[in-house]
């Protein structure tokens, strides 16, 4: 009994210091997600500071001196590390952390749109392609699939239109009447340091969203 009593008291007390390491690990984290961000807006706004929503979700709010957005913030979702059970789940499951972009536009649009998954290039296999294969490569019309039988028009400009944007991957994109009129999902490691696309991940999504704005 007095094993068992030891051992349970050794267990709290290791998880205990786990958690205070891992809350001093995701304020630094944030402080350090937060300077991505100012990285990637460089020269056209700055960070405000860092709200925490939960223990693994914060937003940072931002002033943007251009461009067509209002009001906007980003949402980020660290990988749950409180616990060492919930740190060990997060791996087994490749727990992805995600940013999300919200901002008003300065006209609302005409329409809601949620794309999932827009991507300009995928492949069957996860292995890389070898330089030695003679591949035939092919330029392919987008392929859309919807559970509507008519679109209004507005959506099927918008489509063509995000189609003949520059290539950038996104988990999720968002148009809708009400605030925030437009939103993007996309992978923290989008932003991070040595990311090919970090420094127009921001360009794009002005892209995305002036293309809406101007069908709209």
């Amino acid at each position: 009994m007095f094993l068992l009593a030891l051992y349970l008291f050794i267990a709290a007390g290791l998880c205990a210091l786990w958690y205070w390491l891992w809350m001093r690990y995701r304020r630094r984290k944030a402080g350090e997600i937060a300077r991505w961000i100012q990285s990637a807006i460089s020269g056209q706004g700055c960070v405000l500071g860092i709200r925490w929503l939960s223990a693994v979700s914060f937003k940072v709010p931002l002033r943007l001196t251009r461009g067509p957005f209002r009001n906007a913030s980003v949402k980020v979702e660290i990988t749950p590390q409180g616990l060492p059970i919930r740190w060990l789940m997060s791996k087994l499951n490749s727990q992805q952390e995600n940013l999300l972009f919200q901002a008003d536009l300065d006209l609302p649009p005409s329409f809601s749109l949620h794309l999932q998954n827009f991507r300009w290039f995928a492949r069957s296999s996860r292995k890389p392609v070898r330089e030695n294969q003679n591949w035939q490569l092919y330029k392919a019309d987008p392929i859309i699939i919807s559970t509507r039988m008519d679109w209004q028009r507005e959506v099927s400009d918008v489509m063509v239109s995000m189609a003949q944007a520059e290539p950038h991957d996104f988990l999720r994109i968002d148009f809708q009447r009400r605030s925030p009129h437009f939103s993007v999902k996309l992978p923290l490691e989008a932003i991070a340091p040595g990311s090919p696309g970090r420094a127009c991940v921001f360009e794009s999504m002005k892209e995305l969203a002036s293309r809406g704005a101007n069908i709209s």
